[in-house]
């Protein structure tokens, strides 16, 4: 199970899940919307933020603007473009994986050390990344599903592949086509898994690229991974969905489970947003209640709360440059068993 034990507990309880939201200043508490390098606590940490807030170019819609900022914290040292999924990894908090020359034949998670301030946030890079594990055409999210087994999709394949923890290469490849998934699309994008609290947690979801088929994954356990043995499509998801994730639950300006999903518009980078929706029981959108997140963002795509904080990773795809950004302002995600 992954923890924040390697943080000081002194700086775990005066960083809580609020300190990052809008508030009323009160003691303990740090206003989303401020800009300042470093924040002085009450208790004498200093938590300084990362170096650079985002541009133009990435704007929080009014909505959500008061309770959330982000940062820019630029591109990887040593990862090749375009840039895919995220995730911390599993058993070391001060390692991110990422994908890197995602939807291609050399795609590979690369594995990179990261700075955290005295409340745990991510505030930079530490040195240069290394390929982690080799993962042709790696997509937009790396998922653990469990401490010994990460899923990632492979776009344009349309293939789910099983990478278990140490290993550098994947267990098994799940043609996605030979179990049900829909013809017509070009292939998976995102993939998430249903979070505690819903009738449907623990279950598999994934989202096709450019046809936003939204679907269950029906599996089994077999011998440390799983066997994919159907794939239903329960839901059209507009906009050219890709990477996605749960926001985790009792972050502010979320009432009730939501969902955040990129929208990577082909041929029109204007129309590019980061949209939010809550869903069901069954951790599916309820396609009625998009709302925008992000009214603007340079061609963003894989999607990550990470464990420690619950700072919210989105990345760009297909810049050029791409970059990593991060916002701050929502609670912890559920820890992974």
């Amino acid at each position: 199970m992954r923890t924040a034990s390697a943080l000081p507990l002194l700086a775990l309880l005066a960083c809580g899940p609020s300190m990052s939201a809008g508030g009323d200043d009160t003691p303990g508490e740090i206003d989303a919307a401020t800009d300042a390098s470093t924040v002085t606590l009450p208790d004498g940490i200093d938590c300084p933020t990362p170096p650079t807030l985002a541009g133009a170019d990435v704007q929080i819609a009014p909505q959500y603007a008061s309770l959330y900022t982000a940062y820019d914290l630029g591109t990887v040292p040593g990862v090749p473009n375009p840039l895919g999924g995220a995730t911390v990894h599993i058993t070391d908090d001060d390692k991110l994986l990422i994908a890197g020359n995602s939807e291609n034949g050399s795609g590979a998670i690369y594995e990179i050390g990261v700075n955290r301030n005295a409340c745990g946030h991510i505030i930079g890079f530490v040195g240069t990344a290394q390929i982690h594990a080799t993962t042709p055409y790696v997509d937009a999210n790396l998922v653990y599903v469990n401490s010994s087994l990460m899923l990632y999709t492979q776009w344009p394949t349309a293939i789910l592949s099983q990478l278990p923890v140490g290993a550098s290469t994947p267990a098994r490849n799940t043609d996605l086509r030979s179990v049900g998934l829909p013809a017509g699309d070009s292939g998976p994008g995102g993939i998430g898994m249903v979070p505690p609290g819903l009738a449907g947690a623990g279950g598999l979801r994934m989202v096709t690229w450019p046809g936003g088929y939204w679907v269950h994954l029906n599996t089994t356990p077999d011998s440390g991974l799983l066997a994919i043995s159907g794939v239903n499509q329960v839901a059209t998801v507009p906009n050219n969905p890709g990477g996605f994730a749960y926001v985790p639950a009792g972050s502010p300006g979320f009432a009730q489970q939501a969902i955040i999903m990129a929208e990577w518009v082909a041929g029109d980078p204007a129309l590019d947003r980061v949209a939010v929706y809550d869903v069901d029981a069954q951790g599916d959108p309820v396609i009625a209640t998009r709302r925008e997140f992000m009214t603007r963002f340079p061609r963003p795509w894989g999607a990550y709360f990470e464990p420690v904080t619950g700072d919210y990773f989105f990345l760009s795809w297909g810049t050029g440059s791409d970059r990593v950004f991060v916002v701050q302002g929502f609670a912890p995600p559920p820890p992974i068993d």
